[in-house]
């Protein structure tokens, strides 16, 4: 690409954020709804940028290092990510000093809405295989619901509250293939529903 068109595709990037135009999704703060931030696509440079900042984090190679690199990732996603409503060209945050200082269920649902604004812009980003399907329902049901904690508890409620009404449209609107088996177990299913309801509830962490 040369120079010129490259500053072309830059300038009309910018001209289309300034207009409103460009991909975004907005989201309150958990802690503080009354703050509103606009999130937006990062550039493949500013991506590596946070890449590079959560790789110089001086962090043992273990399991509380990756933690820590992958929280800093987060958090240099977010600089480059969140933007002013009034104008998205201006970021939200002056420095990494100040994301760090959001409530950590923030920066999760922050970094979750931003990912799930990618993952539906550029699904084959996140596609997953057929053989990665059946891994991730062969550990799905070895979790230990009781088990789970903070970002982890936190990623498993926003994706059940998620699928819960597709659940019941697939009770109530079955195709014709599957609507007989559906009715069939319809009395399992809202036991298995009901059963799991129990269970969320009661290992719900303090």
């Amino acid at each position: 690409m040369s120079t010129r068109t490259f500053e072309k595709v830059k300038a009309h990037r910018l001209e289309k954020m300034r207009l409103g135009q460009a991909a975004c999704e907005i989201t309150e703060l958990p802690s503080d709804p009354e703050i509103r931030i606009a999130l937006v696509p990062l550039t493949d440079s500013e991506y590596l940028l946070a890449l590079e900042f959560a790789d110089r984090i001086e962090a043992g190679d273990n399991v509380a290092g990756y933690r820590v690199r992958e929280e800093a990732q987060k958090q240099a996603v977010l600089l480059y990510s969140a933007r002013e409503l009034s104008d998205l060209t201006v970021k939200f945050f002056e420095n990494i000093d100040e994301v760090g200082e959001l409530m950590e269920h923030d920066v999760d649902h922050l970094y979750d809405v931003y990912l799930e604004m990618v993952a539906n812009q550029s699904p084959s980003l996140f596609g997953l295989t057929d053989e990665n399907f059946e891994q991730l329902k062969k550990v799905w049901q070895r979790i230990e619901w009781s088990e789970l904690t903070g970002q982890q508890w936190y990623a498993a409620q926003r994706f059940l509250n998620s699928i819960q009404p597709l659940l019941h449209r697939a009770n109530s609107f079955g195709s014709s293939s599957t609507k007989s088996l559906i009715e069939t177990n319809s009395e399992t299913t809202h036991a298995d529903s009901a059963e799991l309801d129990r269970t969320m509830i009661s290992s719900e962490p303090a």
